[in-house]
């Protein structure tokens, strides 16, 4: 208990936490425009499978089985406010979907879903590392136990199976000295990670070349933990 509120009062003090520690790439082919997408679908994502260090122990645990839903979900509802951009509803896509383990490689499967959906368009996308804060938004007994987020995804064309656009990321909460502008951006606190998440998407969709993001009104506040 002495650790622990050692901990917690050097936070209230002045040590709390924004978000950092974050890598974040994306690229965009120079011929989308040719395309000319105007609606498509996000695909449930998939989780990497554990590594021989994580199923012995010895690594941070591999994502859950679920964060490829949770994800592709956040992926969806923000995509889908986009101004002249529309997006399958997440049903319609699973109903669609063939019996499939892996990423859309074979471009038979690619114009098979397309079709179905009626999309020029498919996102997919990779989960790479899913791990939720322990303990509360106030306090953490080890940095390791702030909560972290890792992915990777991409558009496809259904016409021709060509990546038209990459996005990945990853972040690990980090202390409000070493990121001044993520305690500013998301408040003084530790995020879960879903809340980290959601934020993650943000980030990376900034630079998402189909459709036009929606300002949010001025004074609109994202959840509270």
């Amino acid at each position: 208990m002495k650790k622990r509120a050692l901990f917690l009062a050097a936070v209230l003090s002045g040590a709390m936490t924004g978000c950092g520690a974050t890598t974040t790439e994306t690229i965009t082919a120079p011929q989308i425009e040719q395309y000319r997408i105007m609606r498509i679908a996000v695909l449930p994502f998939m989780v990497s499978p554990p590594t021989p260090g994580q199923r012995r122990g010895y690594a941070a645990p591999a994502p859950p089985a679920v964060a490829g839903d949770k994800l592709a979900d956040v992926f969806y509802l923000k995509l889908n406010t986009r101004e002249g951009l529309a997006v399958v509803p997440p049903q319609m896509v699973r109903d669609a979907m063939p019996s499939i383990t892996a990423s859309v490689a074979s471009r038979s499967v690619l114009r098979d879903l397309g079709e179905r959906l009626d999309v020029a368009a498919l996102l997919e996308g990779v989960v790479e590392v899913y791990q939720e804060r322990k303990g509360s938004a106030i306090g953490l007994e080890r940095a390791e136990d702030a909560a972290a987020v890792g992915f990777s995804v991409r558009l496809i064309s259904v016409k021709d199976g060509k990546t038209l656009w990459t996005g990945e990321y990853y972040e690990r909460q980090r202390p409000l000295t070493e990121d001044l502008s993520g305690f500013l951006e998301r408040g003084v606190r530790f995020l879960t990670v879903e809340q980290l998440a959601n934020s993650a998407v943000d980030k990376v969709l900034r630079e998402f070349p189909l459709g036009r993001q929606i300002q949010r009104m001025q004074g609109e506040m994202s959840p509270s933990p």
